[in-house]
């Protein structure tokens, strides 16, 4: 066995290849390439007993790589590219497409407006970061192509992705997203780019201050759509719409598809050809459905931590007894969750007082047993969730049938114990009912999406006020917000008033009616914003929705005094 470290240039790797003596059963090479255009990787030969050549095996490398010390041949999809994107591909290691990109490429390269679902790790970046990257003419500075996803982590991951796809072309793209300062990103556009990868706040203050034009993007891409909605994007992507010119293609990624985000691709596809990648599914689903396996102990904090996580617009919490259902509400309160309760110990006025808050958005959580839910009609529930997991098929079917109602979306999430679990998949067989299973989200994940829901709330508001009047009112509280900083009090003061800033209202989630069916009038229906500050209505400057061409208005749209 022997290992040697050679530093060499991507494009000289088949040069170091080490002769392996007939008579050894094993041996290893290790190859560390240090060209600037690419990532650092290692990859390690191990040789097989003498006859039958040697397999290959990557060690590490921030990006998958091929292993194999020769270019591969590459497959026929791929092989049909431009030479300059068959050389990023081969820099990725990507010799075959995934079945999302086999599914997705060729019917983006035709034209068409795409709905695809796939999960994260299908390689959907891939799959429309390719078509982008062939279809840019590099000639021209200007944006070409727009994607909007839900996180910054998302749109530099996404950014660092399809420059390696386009790198060789010439393709220049500029992740964009808050939470940082302007200057970079204004100088950015300044020098010109090609394809913009973002969060829809910042590109909508991008384009509302006039420092980025959309009239030359030909190709709209919504990455992980349902995700955007679910973090308040809506307002936000509706008014990004109105930038958008009313010829060019529009395709949407979305590892779920419920009804809001049919209502979303209503709005901006134009006829969308559906693309399922999971075995067995053929169409959207109208409710969402997942469970969570966890023991006793962990059912407690990860229902909490659930909660703060998919911040429902309101939710029945079911429980299968009354002393779960007075525990689960003291619980919840507890830790800051507007939550009551209902079972059959409670006069008829305290129950028809809490049914009342959450019709009327008073109450968020409404905890009840199944026996005392009974003949409630809530008719826009967002959320249902089993507290105890129910394994009886019609139980299971009346709890769920109680979102996803009139058109809307709906969740249905479980909490099962690992020793339920057959039973649960008994039921769900019985139901003929596909439930996934799903990791709890980490630590790291809820203070992700905090900041995110914080985040688009902040610009949403700073945008409904006067520029000058926002920059003087921060730039006074910035010596504020360090002085109280510094103390442990101080710091717990600030997250209080966040904390109370978030539960003032909740974000807009639904795509209404009247905005994804576009009016036939230069006119389109008045966002709320708009019926809120009272502002006039002005003629559309340009086309919105990709179902909306041939001048049909998709709704809100404003002058542009740009």
């Amino acid at each position: 066995m022997f290992q040697n470290l050679v530093e060499v240039a991507g494009e000289t790797l088949d040069l170091i290849f080490r002769q392996i003596d007939a008579g050894q059963r094993s041996g290893a090479l290790n190859i560390l390439t240090t060209d600037s255009s690419h990532p650092i990787r290692l990859a390690e030969q191990r040789a097989s007993p003498a006859g039958q050549g040697s397999n290959w095996h990557c060690q590490a490398g921030p990006l998958p790589i091929a292993c194999h010390p020769y270019m591969t041949e590459l497959s026929e999809l791929f092989s049909q590219l431009s030479e300059d994107v068959q050389t990023a591909l081969n820099d990725l290691g990507w010799n075959a497409p995934t079945p999302v990109q086999e599914k997705a490429i060729p019917l983006m390269q035709g034209g068409g407006d795409l709905i695809v679902q796939a999960q994260t790790g299908s390689g959907k970046t891939g799959a429309f970061g390719i078509p982008l990257v062939e279809a840019v003419d590099t000639t021209r500075d200007v944006i070409q192509a727009l994607v909007m996803l839900p996180t910054r982590e998302l749109a530099n991951q996404v950014a660092v992705e399809v420059t390696t796809l386009g790198k060789h072309r010439g393709v220049r793209v500029l992740p964009v997203y808050g939470g940082v300062g302007y200057n970079e990103q204004v100088e950015s556009l300044e020098r010109g780019v090609h394809i913009i990868v973002g969060t829809p706040g910042r590109i909508l203050d991008h384009l509302s201050n006039g420092r980025m034009s959309l009239d030359d993007t030909r190709v709209l891409v919504l990455d992980e759509a349902d995700e955007m909605l679910s973090l308040g994007f809506w307002p936000d992507m509706r008014e990004v719409a109105t930038y958008l010119p009313k010829e060019r293609q529009s395709h949407l990624f979305s590892a779920t598809i419920p009804e809001k985000v049919r209502s979303l691709s209503r709005f901006f596809l134009n006829e969308p050809e559906f693309v399922a990648i999971d075995d067995g599914l053929s169409a959207p689903q109208q409710i969402e459905h997942y469970y969570y396996v966890c023991t006793a102990t962990e059912k407690d904090p990860l229902l909490a931590r659930l909660l703060e996580h998919e911040d429902p617009e309101s939710a029945i919490i079911f429980c299968n007894t009354k002393a779960d259902v007075r525990y689960v509400t003291g619980y919840l309160k507890k830790r800051g969750f507007n939550a009551d309760q209902i079972s059959g110990d409670l006069p008829q006025a305290a129950r028809e007082r809490a049914i009342q808050k959450i019709k009327a958005g008073d109450l968020k959580y409404l905890v009840a047993t199944d026996v005392a839910a009974r003949g409630i009609d809530i008719s826009d529930l967002s959320h249902v969730v089993s507290y105890a997991a129910t394994d009886q098929p019609e139980v299971y079917l009346h709890r769920t049938g109680r979102t996803g109602r009139a058109g809307r979306s709906g969740v249905a999430i479980s909490l099962v114990s690992g020793l339920d679990i057959g039973n649960f998949k008994h039921m769900q067989n019985v139901n003929k009912i596909q439930i996934a299973e799903r990791k709890p989200p980490t630590e790291k994940d809820m203070l992700g999406r905090v900041r995110e829901r914080l985040q688009v709330k902040v610009e949403q508001d700073m945008r409904r006020r006067p520029p000058e009047e926002m920059r003087y009112a921060v730039e006074r509280l910035i010596p504020v917000i360090e002085e109280m900083a510094k103390s442990h009090e101080g710091r717990k003061d600030l997250a209080g008033i966040c904390a109370a800033y978030l539960a003032e209202d909740q974000p807009e989630t639904t795509i209404t009616t009247e905005a994804e069916t576009p009016a036939s009038s230069s006119q389109g229906p008045k966002s709320p914003d708009e019926e809120n500050r009272g502002r006039p209505r002005g003629k559309r400057r340009r086309g919105a929705g990709g179902g909306n061409r041939g001048g049909r208005n998709s709704g809100g749209g404003r002058n542009r005094n740009r």
